[in-house]
């Protein structure tokens, strides 16, 4: 049972739990007079005890008597009520009883009581604090809605799911409801507390898993076509029937009699053995140096490549800046694919190795138009096999390669 303060002030059927300014104004009307009357004459500075804790002031102006009713409250308060009342009432006190007014004594007692009761309840909402489930808001009510003994008017979660109520008004969540939603998923453990439809995202893509048709696969959420290939990765996606142009001509592979565009129908590839969705895989001639399959030899792109790759380049290190906007949308991994896969055919002067500084940098020169000695002077590896600048520019012209 919550403990409430008893107040024993004989006006309090009057006044209730009384505020600090109804306390000043008790103070005035009914402790001041009793103060001056009975104890300024000797506790004032210069009186007889004007070394005590209890000195005042003898005016009755309004700033005096705030003095006086500040310096009395802070001695009550201090624990010396009980001190003040059997002091004054003449025990131990030089001045001898000056409460032997029954109005005076009963006066002053009440007074002191109901200084003690706001002590004992510190936000005045006529709960005593150490009862009270928050001891510095008013609530006398008490509620608590999420019953953790602490006050509705105090507690930073109210309903107790777990976020705080700041947190919960910048989400749009109500601070007053456990699970905002109503779906049975409480709001600190809902990835989406005000969609009652949705309550989980295992991708992490922002999607929640019901409305993501890829829900474990953070690159994909939609298939328009329903064709089972996300539509990011679905070159086709409102056609269910293709998802794929692995030579970027427009066709699809389903619909496409040569899908690498190499030159060699798939039904040929498949009885030669060969891969009908590489174009650096069949019978023979199949390697191109145009790299980056945008249909055109250039310095700055598939030049820069193969230059690249052959000293080790990888990743971003490898296309960044160096790639044209091709359509079947090569990155890094298909360039690498692509040369390591064509092997000796990057062995422009024939020698077995290819290598940065003698068949990248002849292929390079190629590219930005050097023929003659310009192409070969100081760009062969060691015993080439081609060695003349007109076996260089026919090896690299029989590989030329642009799509069908």
């Amino acid at each position: 049972m919550i403990k409430r303060i008893t107040v024993f002030f004989v006006a309090m059927a009057t006044f209730g739990h009384v505020t600090a300014d109804e306390l000043f104004d008790i103070y005035k009307a009914r402790v001041s007079p009793i103060i001056q009357n009975n104890c300024a004459n000797c506790h004032v500075s210069g009186g007889s005890a004007g070394g005590t804790r209890l000195v005042y002031k003898t005016s009755d102006s309004l700033n005096d008597q705030q003095k006086n009713f500040d310096l009395l409250v802070g001695f009550i308060r201090s624990g010396s009520g009980a001190y003040l009342l059997s002091k004054g009432s003449g025990n131990g006190h030089g001045g001898g009883n000056r409460l032997s007014n029954q109005d005076n004594y009963s006066a002053l007692s009440d007074f002191v009581d109901q200084v003690e009761a706001q002590a004992a309840d510190s936000d005045g909402d006529g709960l005593a604090s150490e009862e009270d489930n928050c001891p510095n808001v008013s609530n006398a009510d008490q509620a608590d809605l999420d019953q953790d003994a602490s006050g509705d008017v105090c507690d930073a979660d109210i309903d107790g799911d777990g976020l705080t109520n700041d947190d919960e008004l910048a989400a749009g969540t109500d601070p007053r409801l456990a699970d905002s939603d109503g779906d049975g998923v409480l709001d600190d453990q809902d990835l989406f507390p005000v969609d009652a439809s949705e309550s989980s995202d295992r991708d992490a893509d922002g999607i929640g898993d019901n409305g993501d048709a890829f829900p474990d696969d953070s690159r994909e959420a939609k298939d328009a076509d329903n064709d089972g290939v996300g539509d990011n990765a679905d070159q086709f996606d409102d056609d269910p029937s293709e998802s794929i142009d692995t030579d970027g001509d427009g066709q699809g592979d389903n619909a496409d009699l040569d899908d690498d565009g190499d030159g060699w129908p798939d039904a040929a590839e498949r009885t030669d053995e060969t891969n009908p969705l590489s174009n650096f895989s069949c019978r023979s001639g199949c390697y191109g140096f145009d790299i980056d399959q945008n249909g055109v030899v250039d310095a700055l792109t598939d030049g820069l490549l193969m230059l690249r790759y052959l000293f080790g380049f990888e990743g971003n290190a490898l296309v960044t800046g160096a790639l044209a906007n091709t359509g079947a949308s090569w990155g890094a991994e298909q360039i690498v694919l692509y040369l390591s896969s064509a092997g000796l055919d990057l062995d422009i002067d024939g020698n077995q190795k290819p290598e940065a500084l003698s068949d990248g940098l002849l292929f390079l020169r190629y590219a930005f138009g050097f023929r003659g000695d310009a192409l070969v002077n100081g760009a062969l590896g060691s015993n080439p096999s081609r060695k003349d600048s007109r076996e260089i520019e026919a090896y690299i012209e029989s590989r030329l390669y642009s799509e069908q």
